[in-house]
């Protein structure tokens, strides 16, 4: 896995063109995509209306070929950044969004899926009212595009998933101290990103509010089913190995 650090940024001046913005944003939100054209205007608009001023938004365009980069370019806001992403996978680009972020509390959203109404409002004000959380999550919803393919578990919503990270609200602290997405990860990369939270010592809450809409479509990644058994294998390998690795660890200690 690449560990990613996540400077701070608060002694940088604003971009050129935009307008003055708080020195250090309270929020930051991370919306990797790659050929997102047809969808991402409405996730950062579900954004844009519920973020303070001063908050950010990084979208990591991550060498689309489609108009990804001429869609973000007509949305005219001083929250909204468009980074340039190296074209290695969505790990890469959340990673390199993380590492331009500046705020305390960290938000991811995939390009194709929307923040219900109220959503942010919700977590962050459990995050405030308890220090001791490391990140609050809500409910998960699906909408259904017209050529959306079905399975038995895309008809689950309104339950709780915290492996999907989109559903969430972290603070920044914990992030760092995990080191981000595992880079070498083409799926399963937030499944992985939540089993290294829980082993971390992840302090979670849970909003009874919803946290996420999961937008079902025909390019859904996880429309390919064959990986579907393979990511979750390399997901166990990896925890498997990290418990051997802090066995071994205790009894050199011992």
């Amino acid at each position: 896995m690449t560990s990613a650090g996540f400077p701070r940024r608060s002694g940088e001046a604003p971009a050129a063109g935009k307008a003055e913005v708080a020195a250090v944003p309270e929020t930051s939100v991370i919306i990797p995509v790659r050929n997102g054209a047809r969808f991402v205007a409405e996730a950062v608009r579900s954004v844009l209306a519920q973020l303070e001023p001063g908050d950010e938004i990084l979208a990591v365009d991550d060498m689309s070929t489609d108009e990804t980069r001429r869609v973000l370019s007509g949305i005219a806001h001083p929250a909204l950044s468009v980074l340039a992403g190296s074209g290695r996978g969505v790990a890469a680009a959340r990673n390199l969004g993380l590492a331009a972020a500046r705020g305390a509390f960290i938000a991811f959203l995939d390009h194709d899926d929307i923040w219900p109404a109220g959503r942010h409002r919700a977590l962050i004000g459990m995050l405030k009212q308890e220090d001791g959380l490391d990140a609050v999550f809500g409910r998960a919803l699906r909408r259904y595009e017209p050529e959306a393919r079905t399975t038995a578990e895309a008809l689950v919503e309104g339950h709780y998933a915290c492996w999907l990270v989109g559903s969430g609200l972290y603070r920044r602290r914990l992030v760092e101290r995990i080191g981000g997405f595992a880079e070498d990860m083409a799926m399963g990369e937030d499944v992985d990103f939540y089993a290294r939270m829980s082993e971390a010592g992840l302090q979670l809450g849970l909003s009874d509010l919803d946290g996420l809409i999961i937008r079902r479509h025909d390019l859904n990644m996880t429309n390919d089913r064959s990986q579907a058994v393979p990511w979750r294998l390399e997901v166990l390998r990896r925890k498997l190995a990290r418990v051997r690795a802090a066995s071994a660890s205790r009894q050199r200690r011992d």
